[in-house]
C-alpha cells in the first residue's frame, strides 16, 4: 500500500514536521548517515517558488535530528558553485543552528555506476552517496518543459556536473523527453530515495524558474516517492506524466492507494 500524506497550514515548518510525525516513516538505524536533497536549481531567494524553502528542510532536520544521525543537506545545482544557491536561499543558518553539514554535490569526488539502460551505459554521481544510508528527496511543486519536476527528477542533482551550463544538461542533450525519461529511470534504479517530500507552499506553472505561482500551503510526504510525485503532478494538472509512467513500468514505486489530509 502506497500512502501519501498532505498537510495544509500557513506555518511551513510546523506543518512539515507534523505530517512527518503522522506518516511515521521507517527510520534507519541509530548512527546512520542521512542525505537531504533539496531543489536549489539556481541562486534564488526562499520566496521565489522555484526552490525548496529552508523551512521544509528545517522540519526534516528536526524530525530526524534527535536520533543520533549524521545529517547532510546536499545539492548539485544547475550552476557549478552551489554554495551561492545555499546562501541566497537562506540555508546557511541551518548549519549554525543544527548539527548538520551542508554539502555541494558538484564538488569533490564522484563514483561510477553501471546501467543496462538503452541510452546510458554508466554515469557518475557524488561520492557521498556511497557513504549515506538514507536519502530524502525534498522537492518543489513545479511544472517543467518535461511536464513536472518533483522528487524523482530532483535526484538529477546528484550527477557529476558537465562542462556546460546548466551543468546537468547532458541528461537531455538530445532535447528528447523519452530519452531523458529513460536515463532518469536508470538513475533512479541505482539512486532511489527512501522518503519523498514536496514543498507545495506554492505551485509554479509554466516554468520551473519563473512561472506563475499559485498558493497551496501544503506539504506532501510519502515513503513511496513515485506515489508522492503522482499526487504532486495532479496538483499541477497532470493525470499522466511520461517519466512517472515509466517508473510504474519499471516497478520503481506504485500509484497512491491512499491520500490522507491533515490541517495544521
Amino acid at each position: 500500500m502506497s500512502r501519501v500524506l498532505a498537510a495544509k497550514g500557513k506555518d511551513i515548518t510546523k506543518r512539515t514536521l507534523m505530517v512527518l510525525e503522522k506518516l511515521s516513516p521507517r527510520l534507519p538505524r541509530k548512527g546512520s548517515k542521512i542525505l537531504i536533497k533539496p531543489n536549489l536549481v539556481e541562486p534564488m531567494p526562499r520566496y521565489s517558488g522555484a526552490i525548496t524553502r529552508p523551512e521544509v528542510i528545517e522540519a526534516i532536520i528536526q524530525f530526524f535530528g534527535d536520533r543520533n544521525y549524521k545529517i547532510y543537506v546536499g545539492e548539485g545545482a544547475a550552476i557549478l558553485d552551489t554554495s551561492k544557491c545555499f546562501q541566497k536561499a537562506g540555508y546557511l543558518h541551518l548549519q549554525r543552528k543544527y548539527n548538520i553539514k551542508i554539502v555541494d554535490l558538484n564538488q569533490g569526488g564522484f563514483i561510477k555506476m553501471g546501467t543496462n539502460g538503452r541510452y546510458w551505459r554508466e554515469f557518475e554521481v557524488a561520492g557521498i552517496l556511497k557513504e549515506v544510508d538514507y536519502l530524502i528527496s525534498a522537492a518543489v511543486l513545479k511544472q517543467h518543459s518535461f511536464q513536472v519536476t518533483l522528487c524523482l527528477k530532483n535526484i538529477m542533482g546528484v550527477l557529476k556536473p558537465g562542462p556546460r551550463y546548466p551543468v546537468k544538461s547532458y541528461m537531455h542533450r538530445e532535447d528528447n523527453m523519452e530519452i531523458w525519461a529513460q536515463r532518469l529511470m536508470d538513475l533512479i534504479f541505482k539512486v532511489k530515495p527512501n522518503l519523498g517530500v514536496i514543498d507545495a507552499t506554492t505551485g509554479m506553472f509554466g516554468s520551473h524558474l519563473s512561472g506563475r505561482l499559485k498558493k497551496f500551503d501544503i506539504t506532501l510526504v510519502s515513503e513511496d516517492v513515485l506515489a508522492c510525485d503522482i499526487v504532486g503532478a495532479k496538483f499541477l494538472g497532470y493525470e499522466r506524466v511520461l517519466h512517472l509512467d515509466l517508473a510504474l513500468e519499471r516497478k520503481l514505486g506504485r500509484k497512491p492507494s491512499r491520500v490522507e489530509s491533515i490541517m495544521v
